[in-house]
């Protein structure tokens, strides 16, 4: 109990000095720094609006920090997050835009042709770290690339939209029957039925360590491969199936994007932003765990969306808060100071 307790102070403590360093900084730049997080808060959380704007940024962060925390688990390090997102996308939008059969774009078809066209990519990284020893943190940096240039092309040819010319291509809107349903239509933000999916998604990540023969095993051989295969644990398999559910999970967030209206239901360049990325940020600060995820990617879009209303209502510029991401990430990634700290006080107590 006590080591699970301290585990937690570790990202709390982080996020505190985190905002204790961003105060100094605010005030030599001149402004008040309890003004300044005030409007940070009232803008990540305060009303309606503010809060849907919050979660919608949470969301896809919530699937690729899943992502990346189920990798984690089997002592893998997937980095392909963000190409993962991209072909997730580009299969919602392509099943839901283009094909007309309502079977078929039907929303729970096109969620689940979106999280397999994810967990082929990334069973790709799998299979040629299980059966060739391609390490994974190689294999998929190298396919976010191949993602990247596909949406490229894809956006510029086959799911291009008609008439649609310039810079910024894009694809036709998904089918209505294709649309995840909105959370608060009052709020004009696209706050959608995504958000509780990905909620359900961090349910069922914890259920298949806590309670499954499956999670079981993904964590034996993250401990020790050499140990679970002894034991009779097919290690290629487990290898491969890991980051193939790190990648339906990822995916997932890509059609969130789409399917809930984030660019007019259109897969637009840039849609993606960095998410697949942001997702290794949110699974450190999360410790590894479903729900520390959740509430880390909270956290990163409160910083996010807050950050815009404190730009807009002070002189600090935006880029505060890509300061305070990357000194909670450096703190975290130092967590071993913490726990000296946390065990000299144990001791002098």
């Amino acid at each position: 109990m006590k080591t699970k307790i301290q585990n937690a102070m570790v990202p709390v403590l982080a996020v505190a000095i985190a905002l204790l360093i961003g105060a100094g900084i605010i005030a030599y730049l001149g402004e008040n720094p309890l003004n300044a997080y005030y409007y940070l808060f009232k803008g990540a959380f305060m009303g309606e609006r503010a809060i849907a704007r919050t979660l919608l940024e949470a969301t896809p962060m919530i699937f690729t920090g899943l992502s990346v925390l189920f990798a984690f688990k089997a002592g893998m390090f997937n980095i392909g997050g963000q190409g993962q997102v991209i072909m997730g996308g580009l299969a919602a939008a392509a099943v839901g835009a283009f094909v007309q059969n309502i079977g078929i774009n039907n929303l729970f078809v096109v969620l689940i042709l979106s999280g397999l066209a994810g967990f082929a990519w990334a069973a790709i990284a799998g299979y040629l770290k299980a059966k060739l020893g391609v390490h994974e943190v190689i294999s998929t940096i190298m396919l976010n690339y191949i993602a990247m240039s596909f949406e490229q092309y894809a956006l510029n040819y086959p799911l291009k939209q008609g008439g649609i010319m310039g810079p910024s291509p894009q694809t036709p809107p998904v089918m209505m029957a294709s649309r995840l349903p909105q959370l608060i239509p009052s709020t004009k933000e696209a706050l959608n039925v995504g958000f509780i999916l990905a909620i359900i998604a961090a349910i069922v990540v914890w259920y298949i360590f806590e309670k499954t023969i499956l999670g079981y095993e993904i964590k034996a051989v993250g401990h020790n491969p050499t140990a679970s295969e002894n034991a009779g644990i097919n290690v290629a398999k487990i290898t491969a199936l890991s980051l193939g559910i790190a990648g339906v999970l990822a995916a997932l967030g890509g059609a969130e994007r789409i399917l809930g209206g984030v660019g007019q239901y259109t897969y637009r360049q840039g849609i993606m932003a960095s998410y697949g990325f942001d997702g290794i940020a949110v699974a450190l600060l999360g410790k590894n765990s479903p729900v520390g995820a959740v509430l880390a990617a909270i956290l990163f879009a409160c910083l996010r969306v807050g950050g815009r209303a404190m730009q807009f209502n002070t002189t600090i510029p935006s880029q505060i808060v890509i300061i305070l991401q990357s000194i909670i990430i450096l703190l975290i990634a130092a967590e071993n100071m913490f726990k000296f700290f946390l065990e000299r006080k144990k001791v002098s107590e």
